[in-house]
Order: structure tokens, then sequence, then C-alpha cells
């Protein structure tokens, strides 16, 4: 028979693990001296990368149940041969990672439908915004993607000093407020995702009136459509495969997995989220309605394998502290509108022959 999945995540390499060395060296030295640097150090093990945690925790939810529930697929523009350091690196790492794709330069994203695929996660913003995009092919429908984005390299402090944001989480938490709780409260081996609400859980309609309109306008077209389920996001399906996992797991098994969901939204405007989440049928087991302020402190109170967002400013803010996934989704960030990916930071990319 078959295998079938609950779910199935591609990852390509440079989300998995920290391939910033190499990549260095492919943009500043060039194709032969990243192969060269590659084969000579084809038994070092890479380190884990921002998409690692998440992985790692999924398949233990395989390992808890004795269940094939979640497949995780390797996919990289790489040959087979160059792809050899990345094997070795699974294999040390005892990652549970037996499909693979090497493309030789093909795109990547050309093979997820076959895959099956529920969640992508790169670290290439073009293939991120081919599968989001509303205009795109059929053939990513139901597909959820994130771009990985790296941390930062300085150290983060426990302290806020951040810049305001144009976003409308306008308002922040006082600068001497901890974000790094001294001891997690989590289970142990608990795996935990957070989602945003307008524009990954849910579309970018209510965002869009804001963005035109501003707070009071939001505020007026969601109590107008308060009965109205908001339209699906790029992450509701993901959500909804989570929700089966959940059921899989058993009632002894179910605290290893738990979703959260950060919004900026506020008590006013939150009746007609619990009438989407409703009549989706979809439980998320902790809701913060955060009402403008930074999200950071309640992430790292959370400390999640991955955060999903589609506001650059909010993963700016939580990169320091936590995975996080940036959602290119909806008419605030697409390609003319967005502001640059993480400027300032090289996204790594996989080098091809």
């Amino acid at each position: 028979m078959p295998l079938s999945f609950k779910l199935v995540v591609c990852i390509t390499s440079t989300a998995l693990f920290d391939c910033s060395a190499s990549h260095e060296i492919w943009l500043n030295e060039g194709l032969e001296a990243y192969q060269a640097y590659q084969c000579a150090n084809i038994k070092v093990p890479l380190e884990p990368g921002v998409g690692f945690p998440l992985v790692r925790s999924l398949l233990d939810l395989n390992k808890a149940t004795g269940k094939q529930l979640i497949d995780v697929v390797l996919v990289s523009r790489n040959d087979g041969e160059s792809g050899e350091r990345v094997r070795n690196s699974i294999t040390h790492h005892n990652l549970c990672i037996m499909r693979m794709s090497f493309t030789g330069g093909t795109d990547v994203t050309r093979y997820l439908s076959a895959w099956k695929c529920d969640l992508f996660l790169s670290t290439e913003e073009n293939q991120v915004r081919k599968v989001l995009s509303t205009t795109g092919s059929d053939a990513f429908k139901g597909i959820a993607a994130g771009l990985v984005c790296p941390p930062i390299n300085e150290t983060a402090s426990t302290k806020f000093n951040l810049p305001e944001t144009s976003d409308n989480s306008k308002t922040t938490l006082d600068n001497n407020v901890p974000v790094s709780p001294q001891s997690s409260p989590w289970p142990e081996g608990q795996l935990r995702i957070v989602f945003d609400g307008d524009g990954v859980l849910f579309s970018d309609e209510a965002e869009i009136v804001y963005q035109r309109g501003g707070l009071d306008a939001f505020r007026e077209n969601e109590q107008n459509k308060k009965d109205i389920p908001l339209p699906k996001g790029p992450m509701h399906m993901f959500a909804m495969k989570l929700q089966e996992i959940q059921e899989e797991l058993g009632k002894d098994n179910r605290a290893m997995l738990r979703t959260f969901l950060v919004t900026a939204r506020d008590h006013v405007v939150t009746k007609r989220l619990f009438r989407t989440l409703t009549e989706w049928k979809l439980k998320i087991d902790e809701k913060h309605f955060v009402g403008g302020l930074d999200k950071t402190p309640f992430l790292c109170a959370i400390d999640p394998a991955i955060f999903f967002d589609d506001s650059i400013e909010h993963i700016e803010r939580a990169r320091p502290y936590v995975p996080t996934a940036y959602v290119i989704y909806g008419a605030k960030n697409n390609a003319a509108a967005a502001p640059q990916i993480l400027p300032n930071v090289a996204q790594p990319t996989e080098e091809v022959d």
C-alpha cells in the first residue's frame, strides 16, 4: 500500500542547516571554490539552521506515536554529488529524513505538488513568493510557505531597544521588560508553533481595510462583518493538518504539540475571528490579542519552534529571539510594495553546478 502522511513538509538544505560559510565562499569566490570547500568538508556536519528545531520536533512526533504521521522531504537545487555533505549531516543529527530531491539547478518548487507538500520552507524569497502568489499556478494550491529568516548575529539581550515601526503594532513595551524567562515552563519535548492572524491564518482582507482606512475603518468593517467568517489565509490548511495530528496523538501525547495565535488585534475586533475559527472547526490552543503591543515578549515566553508572520517589522523584531518564517503574502507584500527582505542580511541560497 502507498504511504499516506497527515503532513508533508518540504525544506531546503539552507533552511534546515546553517550553510552561511559555504554560501559566503560561493558569493565571494565562485562555484569552483564552493565545490572544493564542500569536498574538503564533506565529513564535517553542518550545524542546525533556523528550520532545524521544527523539523526535529515534527519527526519526534512520529517516534512518540509509532505512526508515520509526518514526512519531511529535503529539496535542494544542488546535484546529488554536491549534496553529499547535507546527507551526511542528516545522518549525523539522527534526522529520519528518507525522501529527497536534488534537482541540479531546477527550481525545487516544480516538485512540491508531486511530493504532496503541505508546508514549504526556504531561504529563497522568489521561491516563497511563487508558492504564495494568488496569481500563481494551481499546482501550489493549499501549500503553505515561509521564508526562513536567519537570526541576527549579535547576541540577543534581554531588553528591547527597538525602532518604531510603520506596522499596526505602533505601541511597544517598555525597553526594560525582560524577554528571556529564567526557565521554561513548557513540557520537555513539546512542539510549539505560533501563527499571526490576518495575512497568515486568515486572508489579508481585513488588513487591507486597515492599511487604506486606518484603525477606525478596520474596526467598523469587522463589526459590520462580525458574523461573516474571514477568508482562508495561506497557513489555514497547515493549521488544520496540525489539528489532525493532535487528534492522532491521542490523550497521552496531546501535550506534545501546542498551537498559538498571537495577533495585533484587540478584544474589540475578536468576534469575527472567533466566528471564523468556529466555522472552520479549528482549535488553536492559545490566543493572544496584544492590541498593538510588540509581539516579541510574548514570543519569548512561548519559546516556539517557529513563528509565522506576514509583517517584516514583526519578523525583524522577533528573529534575534525565536526562529521565524516570513509569510510573503497579500497586497502589502507584493514585489512592488514590499520592503527589501531583511535589509543588510544576505539570504543563503542553494548553490548549483
